[in-house]
């Protein structure tokens, strides 16, 4: 290539065809239970705003898996995310209001669930220490979510902004194995607020530091990738190839979904974030440096970490 490379130099070989692969296997921040010591997992993230949008800093959304007659399965957002009808609830509570028990337990194949994305800094993480200090999409279910809600709307005390980069709060991620699936039941935000951790030290809120944040962030996962996609075609042919299967014979898609606009719409998933985040670029007010955290509980959890 040309090495006066710009926009108003351009040569013949400084132009690229690029068809970028979005890989999200390796944004993703999903440990389990099986993947720690003993069957138990252990880290410590803390939660960071959406660059591209702040007041998008948690995306959650409905969600189905669904297989076809070939064993393909395709996860499929709800339109009920956004209050639109989706004709796959409709068959799922014909299946489950059936007075066949072979039609019930088919309706769990169609159940609805919540997912939940958010941007995460990894603090420690010893089972995989070479994402200390990276940025991951943490994907996560309900029981996290409340530990979140409780913390920006507490029923006592006073509420903590957990995205908040200076003073938010640590999350002491612990997962264990109960019965076939991961509880989240120890996991727990640290008691004390804190800033974020740029190196070893508490950011401090100055420009410079603020400018380095935004730096780190812009090379962090994109979450647009994560929010609500409304269904191509394919989706919608495949979504209408499974729901067939558990129509009964001479049954028409149409006839079990055409319902009636008062029952069409559901209440749209609220986007939660009380509120925006400390912005990471415009220059803050002097204040004194957020202090690093020092209580108890979080000494004793890094020490449990073996750091």
């Amino acid at each position: 290539m040309s090495d006066s490379f710009d926009i108003f130099n351009l040569g013949v070989e400084d132009v690229e065809t690029h068809q970028p692969e979005r890989t999200t296997v390796n944004e993703i921040y999903k440990p389990t239970a099986d993947d720690g010591k003993d069957g138990t997992y252990k880290a410590l993230i803390r939660f960071v705003p959406n660059p591209e949008n702040p007041r998008k800093s948690l995306i959650q959304k409905y969600v189905h898996w669904l297989t076809n007659s070939n064993g393909d399965g395709k996860l499929v957002d709800s339109p009920q995310t956004i209050g639109e009808h989706c004709p796959i609830a409709d068959v799922f509570w014909k299946l489950r209001k059936s007075d066949s028990a072979v039609d019930r337990k088919s309706s769990e194949k169609l159940k609805r669930r919540q997912q939940y994305y958010s941007l995460i800094k990894i603090v420690k993480d010893p089972q995989n220490p070479e994402m200390e200090g990276t940025y991951k999409v943490f994907k996560f279910g309900y029981k996290i979510k409340e530990k979140i809600d409780s913390e920006l709307k507490p029923d006592f005390g006073e509420p903590t902004q957990v995205f908040d980069l200076f003073e938010g709060k640590n999350f002491e991620l612990v997962i264990t194995r109960q019965g076939e699936y991961n509880n989240y039941d120890k996991s727990k935000f640290s008691s004390s607020k804190s800033a974020i951790l740029m190196g070893d030290a508490p950011a401090e809120r100055s420009k410079e530091t603020m400018a380095s944040i935004k730096e780190e962030l812009e090379s962090a996962p994109s979450l647009a990738g994560y929010d609500y996609k409304a269904w191509d075609e394919d989706t919608r042919s495949f979504v209408n190839n499974v729901l067939r299967m558990y129509l009964n014979p001479g049954e028409s898609i149409s006839e079990v979904t055409s319902t009636p606009a008062s029952k069409a719409a559901t209440k749209p998933v609220a986007q939660p974030v009380a509120a925006a985040p400390a912005p990471v670029a415009a220059a803050a007010t002097a204040t004194e440096p957020a202090k690093a955290n020092t209580d108890d509980d979080l000494d004793s959890f890094l020490n449990d970490l073996n750091l």
